[in-house]
């Protein structure tokens, strides 16, 4: 006599022989894994995988750092710009002095311009030799001053327009100037955009003639004076740094926020004077305010 197996018993639905209960249990795994699929979908948009987290954060980092670093510059660019700009000039090079204001502009590392005399670099072998280590300079600027200086008679050679074009001519064309500033000799006269001033009048038809040639010319808003006896400076660098402040301060220069200084390299021959040149550019250098310019960058000079 034999007995049905555990299979073959119960109800007809829980027959594992039987269709329905093959179809049930295929709808009940597909259920299940739509619901599996639903609950993994879920749980991935709320919580991104760590290292996708990690790169957001890194991102966002980036970002943050990039916009300090351009908040950083435009506020550094902003005060720089507004500094006041100094443009110390030296006048009458190459001579006895030259090689040592250039010692300390190479130490003090600031931008300064030199107007040329061109008869000067050919009077000398030591002249020459200075005017070779002003053009090994790449740091500084050199400028024309005119070739003979006048010869020092002034109001002669004013009388003549069309010899002072020439004469700065022949500067410009054997020096080689990599720019067409000039200062006129024995004159704070200028001609720079808007800006037209003739200290004596019977000069100021040669300075438009020397102007009209496509030289801009530049005067000057104090200078650093000397004694033309001794070849020394004026010692008295304080009240300079003063004269200088009160002149800025009240915009009262040429061109307001821009003071153009004056001094002569054959001033600064003599050790105590070689000092007080690198204590004064160091008082200038070290005041947040200031900033050292080249002459080619004076406002309206093309």
């Amino acid at each position: 006599m034999s007995f049905p197996s555990s299979a073959d018993e119960g109800e007809p639905g829980t027959n594992r022989n039987n269709p329905l209960f093959s179809i049930h249990l295929i709808f009940t795994l597909i259920v299940l894994s739509a619901l599996t699929a639903c609950q993994s979908n879920n749980k991935n948009e709320k919580k991104p995988p760590a290292d996708s987290q990690q790169r957001r954060a890194d991102s966002l980092l980036q970002q943050q750092r990039a916009q300090r670093q351009a908040d950083s510059l435009a506020t550094m660019q902003k005060k720089k710009a507004a500094r006041k700009k100094i443009y110390l000039t030296f006048d009458d090079g190459p001579n006895k002095g030259t090689s040592n204001v250039l010692s300390v502009i190479k130490e003090q590392q600031v931008a300064v311009s030199f107007f040329i005399v061109g008869k000067h670099v050919f009077d000398s072998p030591q002249q020459h030799a200075n005017w070779e280590l002003l053009k090994a300079d790449s740091a500084i600027e050199l400028c024309n001053h005119s070739y003979t200086h006048a010869l020092n008679r002034y109001t002669k050679f004013y009388q003549d327009p069309a010899g002072v074009v020439q004469d700065f001519q022949q500067s410009q064309e054997k020096l080689q100037f990599n720019n067409k500033v000039a200062r006129m000799p024995g004159r704070n006269a200028w001609r720079i955009d808007s800006i037209r001033v003739t200290d004596i009048k019977e000069s100021r038809a040669a300075i438009d003639s020397l102007h009209n040639a496509g030289f801009a010319i530049m005067g000057w808003d104090i200078e650093w004076s000397f004694n033309h006896k001794t070849m020394t400076p004026d010692p008295d660098t304080a009240l300079l740094l003063r004269r200088i402040k009160n002149l800025l301060d009240a915009g009262t220069t040429q061109t307001p926020g821009h003071l153009v200084l004056l001094a002569h390299d054959q001033a600064f021959q003599k050790q105590p004077d070689i000092e007080t040149l690198h204590g004064f550019i160091r008082e200038l250098k070290n005041n947040e305010e200031y900033e050292f310019v080249l002459a080619s960058k004076y406002p309206g000079v093309k």
